[in-house]
């Protein structure tokens, strides 16, 4: 298993845009990162040479966009980490780990059936569980409405801000201050 510090540094050479240390106990996660969409692919692959498997791939719909997060573990030594690409509220895409963690194919068709996020060299970007001629909105999309900012969904444990364009973004909001927009 790699040290939190060098995942850190690596994160940062990458060009992560926030950088987080979690309590294991509570958050299930030892670090995370918010990397730029051009930066995911390389760290997944030196995550993979370091002995670190991908365990799933989820989206979460913010006001924001949309929060996709690849969780990764080494079981020699577990330690699970959170990397997070940020996509945007229309047309969003990311690039697909498929290409480097075989398994990601069915995660990343499982996240495009129900929200809507595309995955830019998915080999089989079929639906997987919807019909191949659904025509409708994706199934777990909320009404604009219904959605929470992302500093209010508490996901960045102990937030290390790189990029200013993010502080609103992961910094909780003072109790008072409105969160939903």
């Amino acid at each position: 298993m790699t040290s939190t510090d060098s995942l850190e540094n690596r994160f940062r050479e990458a060009g992560a845009l926030v950088v987080s240390r979690h309590d294991f106990r509570r958050d299930g996660l030892v670090m995370s990162a918010v990397v730029p969409p051009g930066s995911l692919t390389g760290l997944a692959r030196g995550l993979r040479q370091d002995g670190y498997a991908l365990l799933d791939v989820s989206v979460l719909e913010a006001i924001e966009g949309f929060l996709v997060t690849y969780h990764f573990d080494d079981f020699a030594a577990p330690g699970r980490l959170a990397l997070r690409v940020l996509a945007g509220t229309v047309g969003p895409v990311v690039p697909s780990l498929a290409g480097i963690f075989q398994g990601a194919e069915w995660h990343e068709r499982e996240s495009s059936d129900f929200y809507g996020v595309a995955f830019q060299g998915n080999p089989n970007p079929v639906p997987l569980l919807l019909p191949e001629d659904f025509e409708g909105p994706p199934p777990l999309r909320k009404e604009p409405k219904a959605l929470s900012s992302l500093s209010a969904l508490g996901l960045f444990g102990r937030p290390q801000v790189l990029d200013p364009a993010w502080q609103d973004l992961v910094a909780p909001k003072e109790k008072g201050e409105a969160t939903q927009g």
